[in-house]
């Protein structure tokens, strides 16, 4: 099982606290520091005109059905990429922004388990 964890910060932003491999600090690095308003990265997901997009640490490319997920600042000569289906994306960032941004627990850990994301929340 694979995981990443985030605690809530004083100034009320979640700050990555370290996953289990590089994809899983891929995933954490883009919901802590890109995904302020997760409905923009949801209407990429789906639009059919947009095939690349990037954030501030993120790039993200569609490939068939799948969502493409890479360090822009890679060190890697070959870079970690963090593939999910189209629905497990926006699946993701839905309960990203319903249980952890509207809500605010105190720490976060999302798991990877046969390739099923599952968000945990503390408060």
């Amino acid at each position: 099982m694979e995981f990443v964890k985030f605690i809530l910060s004083s100034n009320g932003r979640y700050s990555y606290k370290g996953g289990s491999s590089i994809k899983m600090d891929i995933l954490g690095s883009f919901l802590a520091s890109d995904v302020y308003y997760p409905v923009s990265f949801i209407e990429y997901a789906l639009n059919d005109w947009e095939q690349y997009t990037s954030s501030n640490i993120t790039a993200l490319e569609k490939d068939n059905g799948y969502i493409l997920l890479t360090d822009l600042y890679s060190d890697e000569k070959v870079p970690t990429v963090v593939k999910m289906t189209q629905n497990q994306f926006v699946q993701i960032l839905t309960e990203w922004e319903e249980r952890v941004l509207k809500l605010k627990p105190k720490e976060v850990l999302i798991k990877c388990q046969n390739d099923q994301f599952i968000i945990e929340t503390q408060e």
